[in-house]
Order: structure tokens, then C-alpha cells, then sequence
């Protein structure tokens, strides 16, 4: 009964039939229950009494034959968490493996939201290595037909994002940026920026310093990184009021990252290396984390999250909730009241033309 629960909600944003339905509803709860995406640990979490067998060659014939829509995922998750209509900081960045001799590598796209990043569009590229200027314009230009750039408060990202006609096509299209880049790259065509700074006092900072890059007016912010004794320089085309506070957004990305792999999915334990399959199994995964995050939060008005002496709390909002939901599905007969509170995090406002 509560498979079907949970399908009914998730068909709101997706229009699957039901047997497509209700597979990705028993798919989100196997993979928080197994904290894993591996197909074998997947079947035996399945709540029917089918074989093991069968709900393994199930879930085969799903990730085969069935496409997400990304758009619709992407509004899924600005619905769910109230994104709209405010301004967004966004973060690009890529996360790569190895399964044999097949590269796997993801290229994010990721907002800005209490500490971690929320998926909100991305792509599998057909190679190892960097994104090029016309992969990240593809991408960007995706969610600009979602949100538009009058709601993209920044857009940030490392060393990976930088080029002439990258930020040329960002000025055209009015979104600001702020970018990390490498301490080699040459000031006005001239002096590489670690030489110019060079003799810069590890206390002291450069903020908003205008400056031509690549043949582009930008605003450049430099200092010194304690941690790695090493020159921090970013780029922005914008004056911020804080530069170097902003950016720290851009680490969010990583710990998402790491919500989909080892502290939450195991995502790299996948087999699976046609880009279409790995592209739905992250769509799969995005509904799990953002459920996940959506019980954190709601848990944590409730029972706020204990903070350790060091001044950092006990765990994370999205482990919070994840530790719940788990806990709900490993005793559901006794906790079904809790899983029906839970369902109703993910049933959106009428306001927002979903329900």
C-alpha cells in the first residue's frame, strides 16, 4: 500500500505508468534502505513477494528502457524546495571514475541550499578530462529555461571553468560568475598573476581589483590560502561585496558529491556504463537525496541536530533525514505513521501547480 503511495506522488512530476511508477517508488526506498545503488542489494530490498531474480531483471529492464525528463526533475526540485522566483547561487563542477577500462564522468550542475547542493541539471560527457566552452553553454542554457538569469545570484566554479569565450557568452547572457583560476594565468596578456602578487602579506587580500583576463574586463580577488600556504585568485565580472564568502558556496557541490557516493549511495558501486542508464540512475538517486534532505530539514525543526564541542554539528541535515527514512523502512509495520509524514514532504503546494 505504501509503494503505491509514494508512486502516486512521484507520478505528479514524472507521468510514468504505473508498473514504471512503482518500480522507481520501490527503487528510492531500496536505495536508502541498502544505502547503495548496486542491482543485486537493490532486488532483495524490494518490498514484494517476487524472487529476488525477478525484481533484479525488473530493475534491468527499467534503467533500459525508461528516460527521465530532466526538466522535470529540475522543477521537481525547485518546487520542493521553494527555489522559485529567488536568487539562486549555482555551482558547476564534475565528479569521475573508473569501472574497468569505462570513464565515468558527470558534469554537475548544483544550487546552493543550507550547506549542500541540490541537483538541478546535468549531463554524462562522452569522454574523460574537462568539460569544454560548448558543454558548459549547453548545460547552463538548460536551466536558464527554468530560472532564467535574473534569478542566478552567482555562478560559481574551480580552476576546470575558465576561458575567454566561456565568460564572453556569461556577460551576454547577464549571469554573474565567480571563478577560481590558475596563479600561471597572464594579467593584461603580461604578467602571470602569482608573480604580480607574489610579495602580497599573508594577512592582507585584494578585493574587486579590475583587471583584463583573456581579453576580458573582469574584477579580480586574490590572498593567500593558510590551509595549502598557496595564492587563492578568483574572477568575477560583478562586484561582491564578499567575494571569497560566496565562493565557499561552490565547496556545497562537493559535499553533494559525497552524499551520492560513500556517506549516503555508494553511487561508484554501479556496473552500469551506457551514459543514457548512468543519466536515469542519477534522476533515481536525485529523488532519494532530495527526499532524504527534505526529512532532515523537517526533522530538524523538531529536534534540532546536536553541535559537538568543536563547534560543528553531530551530522548533516541530509544524514539526518536519510537515518530516519532508513530507520522507517527497516520497521515500516511499526512506523508506517512516521512513512505517511514522510510522503507528505514530497506533495508540493497547489500554488505551484503540481497537486
Amino acid at each position: 500500500m505504501h509503494i503505491n503511495d509514494l508512486s502516486k506522488i512521484l507520478n505528479r512530476y514524472f507521468n510514468f505508468h504505473k508498473a514504471r511508477s512503482d518500480c522507481l517508488a520501490q527503487l528510492v526506498i531500496a536505495m536508502i534502505t541498502v544505502k547503495t545503488v548496486n542491482f543485486t542489494h537493490l532486488s532483495t530490498a524490494f518490498i514484494t513477494e517476487s524472487f529476488p531474480q525477478s525484481c533484479y531483471k525488473r530493475i534491468q529492464r527499467f534503467f533500459r528502457f525508461l528516460k527521465f525528463d530532466l526538466f522535470a526533475v529540475a522543477s521537481m526540485v525547485i518546487m520542493l524546495f521553494d527555489l522559485k522566483n529567488t536568487k539562486l547561487s549555482l555551482a558547476l563542477d564534475r565528479t569521475n571514475w573508473k569501472f574497468g577500462k569505462v570513464d565515468i564522468n558527470i558534469f554537475m550542475l548544483t544550487v546552493a541550499h543550507r550547506g549542500i547542493g541540490l541537483p538541478l541539471m546535468w549531463s554524462c560527457l562522452k569522454k574523460r578530462g574537462n568539460s569544454n566552452t560548448s558543454e558548459r553553454i549547453d548545460l547552463i542554457k538548460r536551466i536558464l529555461l527554468l530560472i532564467g538569469s535574473e534569478n542566478i545570484a552567482c555562478l560559481l566554479g574551480d580552476r576546470e571553468f575558465i576561458g575567454a569565450e566561456w565568460i564572453k557568452w556569461l556577460d551576454e547572457q547577464n549571469i554573474p560568475f565567480l571563478f577560481r583560476i590558475r596563479n600561471n594565468s597572464l594579467l593584461e596578456g603580461v604578467l602571470p598573476v602569482n608573480k604580480f602578487f607574489r610579495r602580497l602579506p599573508p594577512h592582507k587580500k585584494v578585493k574587486n581589483g579590475k583587471t583584463v583576463l583573456w581579453g576580458r574586463p573582469v574584477y579580480l580577488s586574490t590572498r593567500w590560502s593558510y590551509k595549502k600556504d598557496e595564492l587563492v585568485t578568483i574572477i568575477s565580472n560583478r562586484t561582491f561585496q564578499s567575494p571569497f564568502k560566496l565562493y565557499r558556496k561552490r565547496w556545497e557541490i562537493e559535499t553533494f558529491f559525497g552524499c551520492l557516493k560513500k556517506r549516503g549511495f555508494c553511487f561508484e558501486d554501479t556496473h552500469l556504463i551506457h551514459i543514457a542508464r548512468i543519466e536515469t540512475l542519477i534522476c533515481v538517486l536525485a529523488i532519494a537525496f532530495c527526499w532524504s534532505h527534505l526529512v532532515g530539514e523537517s526533522k530538524e525543526k523538531q529536534d534540532p541536530i546536536k553541535t559537538k564541542s568543536h563547534g560543528r554539528k553531530a551530522k548533516s541535515i541530509f544524514r539526518y533525514g536519510f537515518d530516519e527514512l532508513r530507520g522507517i523502512f527497516l520497521n515500516l509495520r511499526k512506523k508506517i505513521e512516521l512513512f505517511l509524514n514522510c510522503l507528505k514532504l514530497l506533495i508540493v503546494n497547489e500554488k505551484f501547480g503540481v497537486c
